[in-house]
């Protein structure tokens, strides 16, 4: 089905604003790197390798971060993992 055939997609779309119920609004993206926004679903936080992704963020950024959750990690291979895993629900985020 693809991610254009999707209730994700559509919801996007039409309320671009706003995350979805069920996802979260996630930056990912290195310190030199342009970064990118994700939402993800809920289920995905509790995922093993997205644990060691959090660890990793509360070392670089503190345990209090305002706004997005920020992932310190190289958004290909954010990107890589996600579609490779390939249950995690996932949708880019167009910049405002």
């Amino acid at each position: 089905m693809g991610l254009k055939g999707s209730k994700l997609y559509k919801t996007m779309r039409h309320r671009s604003s706003l995350v979805p119920k069920g996802y979260v609004p996630i930056s990912v993206g290195m310190n030199g790197e342009t970064t990118k926004r994700f939402i993800i679903h809920t289920t995905t936080l509790s995922h093993t390798d997205f644990l060691e992704l959090l660890c990793r963020s509360a070392e670089e950024y503190g345990f209090t971060n305002d706004g997005v959750l920020r992932i310190p990690y190289e958004t290909r291979a954010f990107e890589e993992w996600m579609k490779k895993d390939g249950k995690h629900k996932m949708g880019k985020v167009k910049p405002i």
